[in-house]
């Protein structure tokens, strides 16, 4: 009886159940806002503590080396950078920075692309 009990069984056409379809998954990337304003304050902020300089000296077009900045006053700065906004900054990007504005934007850029 068993036998003829697997034999109906195995006759018998299976039933499937509807494939579920699922929807396309929708990855959205979205880079970080930055405030820019914020991060040339932080800047400039960092510029005039390194250097010993008052903070309205330090504008944004300020170049380093009007500042009183020297190749290792520039390295201090931009690891000071690095350490407050928790990146890093390559070294041949950060060798091209010669003002305040465009180590803001270098900076921005990066946090942007986090």
């Amino acid at each position: 009886m068993a036998l003829s009990l697997r034999s109906s069984l195995a006759s018998t056409s299976r039933v499937q159940a509807p494939s579920r379809v699922r929807p396309a998954l929708r990855v959205v990337i979205t880079r970080a806002t930055v405030d820019k304003e914020k991060v040339l304050s932080d800047v400039r902020a960092i510029i005039s503590q390194q250097l010993g300089t008052d903070l309205d000296k330090v504008a944004a077009d300020s170049k380093f080396v009007d500042l009183g900045a020297d190749s290792l006053d520039t390295v201090e700065i931009m690891m000071a950078l690095e350490e407050k906004f928790e990146l890093t900054l390559d070294e041949e990007g950060a060798e091209k920075i010669s003002t305040v504005q465009e180590a803001a934007d270098m900076i921005a850029t990066q946090i942007s692309n986090k």
